[in-house]
């Protein structure tokens, strides 16, 4: 059963989203390293297109990934396109590392907006979807952890990357 200390493959995890046809836009620490910050991050957080079907779509990548639910008092959850609403923030271990799923991110625009402003990355040969760097800093003030502001410094400072 994986844990949370699993080293991330960010390839696998993305190509598996792209295989099963995921709606999703990226953001967390993979999008900071695509926007051009060198850091380290242990998961892949995304934002999932809310629609029953994609979350269907989402909740088979996670199964195949052998996630297991992370959250306090839901280790026991199974995983399917019912529960992924249920939370604002589901946090899974899976054998490729861990993957955040969110619905909500303070600061954050709807998924319809973030969607369409995203860019889309060529990963290989699978497209990725990551979040504008103009909503991905506003995310970043929002949530205004030290590790967030550290990421905006780096981002907003030509000198810093």
């Amino acid at each position: 059963m994986p844990g949370p200390d699993v080293p991330l493959d960010a390839e696998r995890i993305l190509r598996s989203l792209a295989e099963h046809s995921v709606d999703y836009v990226l953001i967390g620490g993979l999008a900071v390293q695509t926007h051009g910050h060198a850091r380290t991050t242990n998961d892949a957080d995304l934002i999932p297109a809310p629609e029953p079907d994609n979350l269907e779509r989402l909740a088979d990548v996670l199964r195949e990934l052998d996630a297991r639910v992370l959250n306090r008092g839901e280790e026991q959850t199974a995983i399917d396109a019912k529960m992924l609403p249920r939370a604002t923030i589901w946090q899974f271990a899976t054998m490729d590392g861990g993957i955040d799923v969110m619905h909500e991110v303070p600061g954050g625009r709807p998924y319809e907006e973030l969607r369409e402003r995203a860019l889309n990355v060529r990963l290989g040969d699978i497209d990725v979807p990551v979040v504008d760097l103009d909503d991905l800093i506003r995310m970043k003030l929002a949530r205004g952890r030290e590790i967030d502001l550290a990421d905006v410094a780096a981002l907003t400072d030509p000198d810093a990357t």
